[in-house]
């Protein structure tokens, strides 16, 4: 007999068996057939079959499938006979799964030629089920009729006869079948792997519904795990069971359908693909040199288009040159380049990427190696807000079921179902929090390996026996799917309906994917293009086109001179912030060490700066500053190693050097640079005796060749692409380019990248105050939906203030429009008529927006009340349109009120989330604290101090002998500092320590960024 009704985790959140466990306990079992048959969707169709071959037991593919009958919905069962009911299946999920669409019985029945047909009924949703629970034999009898006359090969299943209530109804349906001549069949429902399993589903489902684990309303079914052949033989008719063992053997699909292949590339001209290639490369050529003849260009050139041409690869290189050329000519910022590719002629020459690869020492046979022969991979990197133009225009070419975008399942990792679970089982977001903050993030952590590896994590699951159940109750849901998502990059092309190979699902409203995951995409013909969304690209893209608006100035990023001085002062004090790949710390002290000088040393920087190569970059900066100390590992790698100082940097190199010195052909040298970066011995043992020989030919002795073999072997092995580094280093140096000649654009974009982003704007605000460059506060006359260029410096826009968003800002705005606002109280009456209402009007007061009216913020707060109740009194509104008549009544007279700066910046801070006009530390240090020294002078002192700060944060810990003792960080206007507190100076001060509190502190300063305090003298802001 044979399971045919099997739901994985597949259907997600309603299962919890996965595809490993369904077909290896169903091998245990002994049985020689195994269904999958989730719910709608085929996501685990690949990895079930491809299971299925490496246990050697027969795969049938399936789909439970639902559909509207008479007035409600019904359930169905549908199993593949072949490949082109397989094909069948693929549509049917794809139709269910756009935008949830509703099925038919017609619908079911055009699919259900080549696929053999069962009632399910065994949810209550489901009309067969009721009808079923009620004995309405009419609908019963209609229904089966119906079936009959719309499926071919129909079955009725019987099911849960392990419920002794389900058994009595089965025989009501047996009798119906008998009479109508109908075929009955067991249909075992698998929701589990075994009996005890249960409880998983509950979790799973109470996640689905967020519910708690004993909700009464969560509907889960018990006995739903996989039986053995001697259970269900106690349960289920004879011939049920042997009818199983035949619709098995009716259903084999061999996954023989044609394959699909990329569309072919229509080119204009109407000839030969590989004709049309060959003739774009050379106009692409003569263009790239100019119309002056280069026989080494010219030789390249020809051996890569015969290579391509010979793989097979010629209308992927077209496509791709097709959507680029699209991509520029709607003046879409195309990145230089990404990966291997950059090392390709053919790709320079067709405009795919824009480093040279001949001046630039980049190989083709690293992106694109004759004797490996894999699919070549241009990935491409657009603006983010302007990608899915590019997606579109390749949709309307190719035509959109021929494109798709591919699937992804967030699971439930470690961190996830510690959330969900504990939410499930009532237990407090503290002490989950308080487990998920020891597991590591790092990639592949599992539960099971933090256990094992973090022993504050162990330590606290075996403190707490709460935890420790919750532990247990994740371990096996632990990498289960959860919901979609799509990859962020990956398109997928086809010559034919992807649907013909891949089933599709809708994930929102203007994309479908393939319910297929990447892994299983390739052997279907279905190739991956990857199209990034750059946000660099963006601030690059918007710098340039706000220089060409305000200046006229023209500036193509790609003609940049790469010897600008300016550029690389900037580069050598390492002032790169919201400069694409050289923001962290450690890459800045790289730069400030190194002081790049040209542009091979910017990408030598991105190759360094990482695990493995950094072991290289104190040998390489000292090479840098004396040459003469300049070692190479024999004289035929100089001219290869000259750029990076005789260090091998660079995989090319390593592949270069193979060919030079042992006379390997580019294609080996590849080969065997994989070999050596994945250290597979065999390969490279072999590899080693060709290299050997070559270098005995080129003149080395014979430990000179291994030597030199053993130093390219150590240095492959965390070797960087070169033609990567060499790509991503020219957008590096094009943000350099224009922060070092262009400051006040660049910072204009760099702020309106981050609008919303109080950390990010501070730290921003910070650098340009270090620069000179002036920022503004909003201001009501002034300001607009963005950072604006005004008087050699930026003003703030509206939104930069909490609570001032989209749909507050454009109102003042549009009401500015009739006129300037003249002073505060006209100011209020006008933007009252535009419904800007009074809590965001003291925003904008304590934002500075109405400084320039020359009021004190503490005057315009206590007049606000009255100014409004005038603004009602001379408002008037004749026919529609607001109009003032300011004769009704008396302009108010203001009071004039004291302001207190303390409570003036503390306002200030809440709504900005950081100070903006003065840090209120510097007005209280300079006054009446001067000793107190700056705390970025603080940094570099050592020894007895006295310091005044801001509570930003603190945290209290335990000390060996079980006392609390605190860390504290205070800030300043110029910088930011920690305060160690020990257990009898916390337990003195702790009622005190408060976010926002102002502290004067004495205390020893012995290690760098931190001072060990000794007195506490706090202030009442009240009082400042």
């Amino acid at each position: 007999m044979v399971h045919l009704h099997a739901r994985s985790c597949y259907s997600l959140l309603e299962s919890s068996l996965t595809i490993e466990q369904l077909v290896e306990r169903s091998a245990q079992l002994g049985f020689r057939h195994v269904a999958l048959t989730d719910k709608n969707v085929m996501y685990g169709t690949m990895k079930f079959y491809k299971t299925c071959m490496d246990h050697k037991i027969h795969p049938i593919l399936g789909l439970e499938i639902d559909a509207l009958f008479e007035t409600g919905k019904t359930s169905f069962v549908f199993l593949a006979k072949n490949d082109q009911g397989l094909q069948d299946l693929y549509a049917l999920s794809t139709l269910k799964m756009s935008h949830n669409h509703e099925l038919s019985m017609a619908d079911l029945s055009i699919y259900s030629q080549n696929c053999i047909v069962l009632t399910t009924g065994i949810q209550e949703e489901d009309i067969l089920y009721n009808w079923i629970l009620h004995e309405d034999q009419p609908s019963l009898y209609r229904y089966f009729e119906t079936c009959r006359s719309s499926f071919s090969s129909f079955y009725i299943g019987i099911l849960c006869n392990d419920s002794g209530f389900w058994k009595e109804k089965n025989k009501l349906i047996k009798k119906i079948a008998n009479e109508t001549g109908l075929l009955t069949c067991a249909l075992s429902y698998i929701l589990y792997q075994k009996k005890e399993d249960v409880l998983q589903l509950r979790t799973l489902k109470a996640i689905q519904k967020q519910a708690r684990i004993h909700d009464q309303d969560l509907v889960v079914l018990n006995d739903r795990f996989i039986r053995s052949q001697s259970e269900m033989e106690s349960l289920y008719d004879p011939e049920d069971l042997i009818r199983t063992d035949e619709i098995a053997q009716m259903c084999n699909v061999q996954m023989a359908m044609p394959k699909s292949s990329l569309p072919p590339y229509q080119n204009k001209l109407g000839i030969d693909s590989k004709e049309f290639l060959v003739k774009l490369c050379k106009a692409g050529l003569a263009k790239r040199l100019s119309n002056q003849w280069n026989e080494e260009y010219a030789k390249r050139l020809e051996y890569e288009c015969s290579t391509i041409i010979k793989m097979g690869f010629t209308d992927y290189f077209l496509i791709v040159y097709d959507f680029i050329r699209f991509a520029r000519s709607k003046d879409i910022n195309v990145g230089p380049g990404r990966g291997s590719a950059a090392g390709s002629l053919v790709a320079y020459c067709l405009g795919i990427t824009h480093i040279d690869p001949i001046k630039n020492h980049l190989l083709f046979e690293r992106f694109l190696n004759p004797e490996r022969i894999s699919m070549p991979d241009i990935d491409t990197d657009f603006p983010d807000d302007r990608r899915d133009e590019v997606i579109d225009y390749v949709k309307e070419r190719y035509g959109k079921d021929h494109v798709s975008h591919i699937v992804t399942f967030n699971t439930l990792k470690a961190k996830q179902v510690l959330r969900d679970v504990g939410r499930v089982y009532s237990i407090s977001s503290a002490k989950i929090d308080q487990l998920t903050k020891l597991i590591p993030n790092t990639p592949g952590m599992t539960l099971k390996r933090a256990f094992s590896e973090v022993d504050a994590f162990s330590r606290i699951l075996k403190k707490d026996k709460t935890l420790m159940e919750l532990y247990q109750y994740c371990l096996p849901l632990e990498g289960l799917p959860r919901h979609l998502s799509i990859h962020a990059a990956g398109i997928v092309l086809s010559d034919q309906p992807i649907v013909k190979v891949c089933p599709l699902v809708q994930i929102d409203e203007s994309h479908l994917a393939t319910q297929f995951t990447m892994e299983y995409l390739e052997e279907l013909g279905l190739i991956k293009m990857d199209f990034l969304g750059l946000r660099n690209l963006t601030t690059i893209d918007h710098i340039v086109k706000t220089i060409e608006q305000q200046t006229d100035h023209k500036i193509d990023v790609l003609k940049l001179p790469l010897n600008d001085q300016k550029t690389y002062r900037l580069l050598s004090k390492a002032d790169t912030t919201g400069v694409f790949q050289l923001e962290s710390q450690g890459i800045r002290a790289l730069l400030k060490r190194m002081k790049p000088s040209r542009f091979e040393e910017i990408c030598a920087v991105l190759a360094l700066y990482r695990p493995g190569a950094m072991q290289n970059i104190d040998a390489y900066i000292q090479r840098k500053e004396h040459p003469e100390q300049i070692e190479y590992p024999h004289p035929l790698t100089q001219d290869i190693l000259k750029e990076t100082y005789g260090l091998i940097i660079y995989q090319e190199q390593v592949m270069q050097i193979a060919t030079k010195v042992g006379g390997l052909s580019l294609a080996q040298a590849d080969s065997l640079r994989k070999a050596m970066s994945k250290k597979k011995h065999d390969q490279m043992a072999a590899y080693k005796e060709t290299f050997v020989q070559g270098a005995l030919k080129n003149h080395c002795s014979y430990k000179q060749a291994v030597e030199l073999f053993d130093t390219m072997e150590k240095f492959a092995s965390y070797g960087f692409n070169k033609s990567h580094s060499y790509a991503y280093g020219l957008i590096a140096y094009q943000m350099a380019y224009l922060k070092a000649n262009y400051p006040l654009y660049f910072y204009q974009n760099l702020f309106d990248s981050v609008i919303g982003s109080e950390k990010k704007t501070s730290q921003y605000l910070s650098e340009c105050r270090s620069r000179k460059l002036v920022v503004y506060a909003p201001d009501i006359n002034r300001s607009e939906g963005h950072y604006t260029i005004e008087e050699k410096g930026l003003r703030m826009p509206f939104q930069v203030l909490k609570g001032i968003g989209s749909t507050i800002y454009p109102p003042i705005l549009e009401e500015r429009r009739h006129g300037q606002f003249q002073n505060f109280i006209e100011c209020v009456v006008r933007l009252s008529s535009a419904h800007v209402i009074e809590s965001s009007l003291r925003i904008l007061i304590d934002g500075g927006v109405f400084d320039s009216f020359g009021l004190n913020r503490a005057t315009m707060h206590d007049n606000l009340a009255r100014i409004l109740v005038y603004a009602d009194l001379v408002k008037t509104e004749v026919d529609g349109q607001i109009r003032f008549d300011f004769s009704v009544v008396s302009k108010p007279s203001l009071r004039n009120m004291k302001e207190n700066p303390m409570e003036r910046s503390q306002k200030e801070f809440r709504v900005y989330g950081f100070y903006l006009s003065e840090h209120p530390v510097k007005r209280i240090r300079e006054t009446q604290y001067p000793k107190c020294l700056p705390l970025s002078q603080a940094e570099s002192y050592s020894g007895y101090l006295n310091v005044i700060g801001r509570v930003v944060g603190y945290r209290v810990h335990k000390t060996k002998r079980g006392q609390n003792m605190c860390f504290m960080s205070i800030d300043d206007e110029s910088g930011k500092i920690d305060i160690t507190l020990m257990p009898e100076l916390y337990a003195k001060e702790k009622d005190n320590i408060q976010k926002e509190h102002v502290v004067v502190v004495q205390g020893n300063k012995n290690r760098p960024n931190s001072i060990l305090a000794r007195k506490c003298f706090w202030l009442n802001p009240e009082k400042t």
